[in-house]
């Protein structure tokens, strides 16, 4: 059980619970150090519980009301901790180098080694990730602008938590293999420095839509976020936002990770469909 919320001793509980109840989220009431704490049988539910704390089905009282933002918040976390996890881990490491500027700290980060002379030089090869195997997914982790980061985060919400409310072991194995697929393409392309979390967003795309055709629909992605993606990563492809003045893009790291959600989306769809008959 999950500890959700904490209320003081006098404050009525009863329309909370009915409820919750009523939407099938099990539940208990503990007494415990002169407060009414609630606690939940399953953390999936968490979101759905503070929705109905916050929203008005059950009025409990403004103290509940006041402290929404912080109230979803936690939910959040608590249902979706590696979306966050991932987040704020970008977050972070976009402060410390500020976005990409310090390179003697990306420099730890980046899928090529950096060699600090006079000037810098990236070390080509692939024979470093022998020695130092985290350069294949690290790169996911780095921005190089608020704009990137920015865009990058509200998608990876987004999509993350859409998977991970299903299961944060496929989140897991989603971000690893769709960001070293990513990764690996856009190394294999040039040598070059790199980042962000955009590859593996399209890879999450890919798999939802391959499995929710595939099989029995469970992440209802609309139509028009799936076309909106496809036609940035064409016009990507076409080197258009470089001519109009957006930068260089990481368009084989879009279309690794693509790929490889297609991929693991198809296979697993196959297993789903397998195991349902």
């Amino acid at each position: 059980m999950i500890h959700l919320l904490s209320f003081a001793a006098d404050v009525d509980l009863l329309r909370l619970t009915q409820s919750l109840w009523q939407h099938k989220i099990p539940h208990r009431v503990r007494q415990l150090n002169g407060e009414q704490q609630l606690w939940l049988q399953d953390a999936s539910q968490a979101e759905a519980a503070l929705a109905l704390c916050t929203s008005g089905v059950s009025p409990l009282v403004e103290d509940v009301a006041a402290v929404g933002p912080l109230i979803r918040v936690k939910g959040w976390v608590l249902t979706s901790p590696l979306t966050a996890l991932v987040l704020i881990l970008s977050l972070v490491i976009a402060l410390m180098t500020q976005f990409g500027e310090l390179l003697t700290l990306l420099a730890s980060l980046t899928f090529y080694p950096m060699l600090f002379d006079t000037q810098v030089y990236l070390v080509t090869g692939f024979d470093h990730l022998w020695q130092q195997p985290w350069r294949l997914i690290s790169p996911v982790l780095l921005h190089f602008g608020w704009l990137h980061l920015v865009f990058n985060g509200l998608w990876w919400v987004d999509l993350g938590r859409r998977i991970e409310l299903q299961s944060t072991w496929l989140l897991w194995v989603l971000l690893l293999s769709t960001g070293v697929a990513g990764n690996l393409a856009q190394a294999w392309q040039a040598a070059s420095l790199f980042g962000g979390l955009s590859g593996v967003i399209y890879g999450l795309l890919g798999y939802m839509w391959i499995i929710d055709r595939l099989s029995a629909p469970r992440y209802h992605l609309p139509q028009s976020i799936l076309v909106f993606m496809l036609l940035w990563l064409l016009l990507g492809l076409s080197n258009l936002w470089s001519v109009v003045g957006f930068g260089a893009m990481a368009n084989m790291a879009h279309l690794g990770g693509l790929l490889a959600g297609v991929v693991i989306g198809f296979w697993h769809s196959v297993w789903i469909n397998k195991t349902a008959k």
